[in-house]
This record gives C-alpha cells, structure tokens and sequence, in this order.
C-alpha cells in the first residue's frame, strides 16, 4: 500500500492512566472538528469511556498488548479502521507494555501495510521517577528511550530524567506537533534533539 494511504498513528504510552488521561483531553479539546480520529484504549477503558462523546470512533482492547494482547491489539486497529476510516489512529497503550514488543506488534506486516506510526508519545508520571520502585523505573526509562517525544507538563523538573537527545514538550507542544504534516521518513530521523 502507497504509504500516504496508510492511517497515521500516534502511540502513547506511560506508566499511569491518569497523566495519559490528561493528554489526551488536552489534545482531544484542540482537534480539528473537520478531522476524524479513532482511538484505541488498551490502559483500562477510563480514556475510551471520557472520549466517548468526543465524536470519534472509540474502541477499548484488553490484556497486555505487547505479550499475549497482540492480537487483540492488531484485531482491534484494523476493525477500528475499517469501520471509522479515521484521518488518524491514537493508541493508548497499557502503562506496563514494553516499547519493544508493541514496536514489534504494530510493525506486522499485514497491518503495517495499513498504518503508518508517525508518532510516539511517553506520557510522564506527576509524581517524581526517581519516586517509583525500581522496576517501574526502569521501564518507564525504556518507555522514554523508545518515545520520539516526552511529554509532561513541567519538563525542566524531569530533564535529568530523561536522554538528553530527546527533547521535553509540554501538552500544548506535543498537540501543536501532531496537527503537524505526517513526516514519510524513517523512524529514527523524526526524533528531535535539543
């Protein structure tokens, strides 16, 4: 499939539900009216059920859809699709998946054909990481190391957090860049460094 069909997706991940449920209604509040969007809620169906009356296609998946929730995961993009035809796909994945594997899963061949993963969001935790237990810890670093762009609304506070390649954005800068043009480059060239 020629690559400016396929469906621009966004994935965010983060340890907790809440600070990407706040994401989320922020970036919900500024999208165009003109523009149909699709989200997919893999992180417990409390953002699927406040975007319910946002008028876009709302799915709710469970399982971790890195490991054993693949399918369910790959299942759950392409009905969305298929039944809502959305400008753009925001997957909210589960805070414990590992960037990794949804990498992996989102890059299937049957369903890259039809999207095309244009960004990827981390959502930081309000509280402190150096606060959380150690494996939460480390996997929130992988979750940023994956992550094109952090997102939290006071970056400077977790700037030692995170790589210094990665650049910080607050909620309004990261919803600016995604009603930005849907760059066609690799994956490794859409990072932005400071």
């Amino acid at each position: 499939m020629n690559s400016s069909l396929r469906v621009p997706l966004c994935l965010i991940t983060g340890l907790t539900g809440a600070d990407k449920r706040a994401f989320i209604h922020a970036l919900l509040a500024v999208r165009p009216t003109e523009q149909r969007w699709a989200l997919l809620d893999n992180d417990g169906g409390d953002i699927a059920r406040d975007a319910a009356g946002a008028q876009l296609a709302v799915s709710v998946i469970n399982g971790c859809a890195c490991c054993t929730g693949q399918v369910a995961l790959q299942t759950g993009i392409v009905q969305l699709i298929r039944q809502s035809r959305p400008q753009r796909l925001i997957v909210v994945a589960s805070g414990a998946a590992e960037p990794a594997a949804l990498e992996h899963a989102l890059r299937q061949e049957h369903l890259a054909r039809g999207i095309s993963v244009d960004h990827r969001f981390c959502v930081m935790p309000s509280q402190a990481p150096a606060a959380l237990p150690e494996p939460a810890r480390r996997l929130l670093q992988r979750q940023i190391a994956a992550a094109d762009h952090v997102v939290d609304e006071n970056p400077a506070a977790l700037q030692a957090e995170t790589n210094a390649a990665r650049k910080m954005l607050q909620f309004g800068e990261a919803i600016r860049l995604l009603g930005s043009p849907t760059p066609t480059s690799s994956a490794s060239s859409r990072r932005i460094v400071s």
